[in-house]
């Protein structure tokens, strides 16, 4: 009987290309791959020529110059997202934090590429980086590994299991397993094996989950997003008159949106600019139209508190169908740069026709432990009234679906300057609505009216504690085996 060996020789060296070369791909595939105007294949390597010039080169001279590149590859990546009223500066306050939040992994499994295990300590050392930037950083979720995926339903199902991190972390295993082999011109069987077959796995399970999801018919409530004709973002603010004009054109298509047959209505974030010393009476207003028309509705607006300097309010009302306020919410995570009053209001869920409703502001849901927090409160459903740009519009809107598959809740969106959708617990969008089509700005949907369990939002953090675990006994190991190995004098 013959052998077969475990280990497959390439005919490729890599020397025959000047690292820099490997430094240039690996710039032009990272900037394709993240947000906007993305190519969903190249997440699977577009870490690969990194890795390939960190291994072909020592000294901390290439090592400025690759830190230099990782910072142009984020540049360009978050430029794609920069359009019209978005300054350019946004791009460097967040392609150098983000490339700094990634720059350690690569660093560091460099020096210990040959050590045991070494092929983890990558795709360990990024979602543990990736998990502070979302836990504890204004930048939230931005440029995450995991988003690559955002037009693939069947991986998307995937973050029901371990959350993004899971994802990220096969879409970096991925990757360092293709480079080891590149670098090494050679793969051994479990190398090139282990990460398709997760693949594979994570695919399987994923397209299973949703088609089952599709199995058995549920009960479901009946949604509207109604949009608005105000533009304004900023100063100068708008006159009395243009007010009074967005309010009548509000409530005409709130009565439409009702007439339709929507039980849940929502607007869009900044829906319209309320005076201070209007409010109470513009609030009175709005309970007398949610009880009209029998119907909760999530009223979002800003209150401007001062213009030099610019400072507001950006809020809602959650107004039962009885014309009762059931709470009151500011934007709890403002967008870096926003002048907008922080919320720090508890999160709190409404029983409508017993589907447990809540709600957030855009960037908040931007924030996976935001969304937690209405896992654990068992919501079925969160209203986001959001306000967007050309740049970022539909990946937003895409973003959110990925805390519904989380959670196990339904997201209605509704967007000022992007993409309204209507976000099924499994990250379906059954219905969508661009604002710059023209169109009648109200989007209707039949959403579950109840939530389901997912693993993640019982386990939570649990996948990424395991690779900080990993990760220091990786460290501790092979600082013990330098030690071991250093000559006795």
């Amino acid at each position: 009987m013959k052998n077969f060996s475990s280990t497959i020789t390439l005919d490729f060296n890599i020397n025959r290309m000047h690292p820099l070369w490997y430094l240039a791909i690996g710039v032009l595939t990272m900037a394709l791959t993240h947000m906007t105007f993305s190519v969903e294949i190249m997440a699977w390597v577009s870490s690969v020529p990194f890795l390939i010039y960190l291994s072909l080169t020592e000294g901390w001279k290439t090592r400025l110059i690759f830190s230099f590149a990782l910072v142009l590859a984020w540049s360009l990546v978050v430029a794609k997202i920069i359009s019209d009223p978005i300054p350019p500066v946004l791009i460097f306050l967040y392609s150098i934090p983000i490339s700094l939040f990634h720059l350690p992994a690569y660093l560091i499994w460099n020096k210990f590429k040959n050590q045991k295990n070494a092929l983890f300590l990558f795709p360990a050392i990024m979602i543990i980086m990736e998990w502070i930037q979302y836990t504890f950083t204004p930048l939230a979720s931005w440029g995450v590994a995991a988003y690559t995926m955002h037009d693939n339903v069947s991986l998307i199902q995937t973050v029901s299991l371990f959350g993004m991190a899971g994802l990220s972390f096969l879409i970096y295993w991925v990757n360092v397993s293709i480079a080891k082999i590149i670098i090494n011109r050679k793969t051994t069987i479990p190398t090139f094996q282990f990460p398709l077959i997760m693949l594979f796995l994570f695919i399987f399970f994923g397209s299973i989950r949703y088609d089952m999801s599709k199995a058995n018919g549920s009960d479901t409530i009946t949604v509207a997003a109604v949009g608005t004709d105000s533009k304004v973002s900023g100063l100068p603010l708008p006159t009395m008159v243009r007010t009074q004009q967005t309010k009548t054109t509000l409530f005409k298509r709130t009565r439409t949106a009702a007439k339709g047959g929507a039980k849940i209505i929502s607007w869009n974030e900044a829906a319209i600019f309320i005076m201070p010393k209007e409010e109470e009476q513009w609030i009175n207003s709005v309970k007398e139209l949610a009880a009209e028309l029998r119907i909760t509705l999530v009223a979002s607006y800003v209150v401007p508190i001062s213009q030099s300097p610019l400072r507001y309010e950006n809020k809602y009302q959650f107004i039962d169908s009885v014309g009762n306020i059931t709470h009151t919410y500011l934007k709890h995570q403002p967008v870096p740069g926003e002048p907008a009053v922080q919320g720090k209001s508890p999160l709190k869920v409404t029983d409508i026709r017993a589907t447990k409703v809540g709600a957030a502001i855009c960037y908040d849901y931007d924030f996976p432990y935001l969304a937690k927090g209405y896992g654990e409160l068992w919501a079925d459903m969160v209203i986001l009234p959001s306000s967007d740009w050309r740049g970022i519009d539909p990946v937003h809107t895409e973003m959110a679906a990925f805390r519904a598959v989380e959670q196990g809740h339904s997201v209605l969106r509704s967007t000022r300057f992007g993409c309204s959708a209507a976000i099924t617990p499994y990250g379906e969008m059954v219905s969508q609505m661009s604002s710059f089509d023209n169109n009648d700005k109200i989007m209707y949907s039949q959403l579950p009216a109840k939530g389901v369990t997912t693993l993640f939002s019982v386990i939570e953090d649990s996948f990424v504690y395991l690779c900080i675990g990993f990760l220091l006994w990786f460290m501790a190991f092979a600082f013990r085996s330098e030690n071991k190995s250093k000559p006795i004098k």
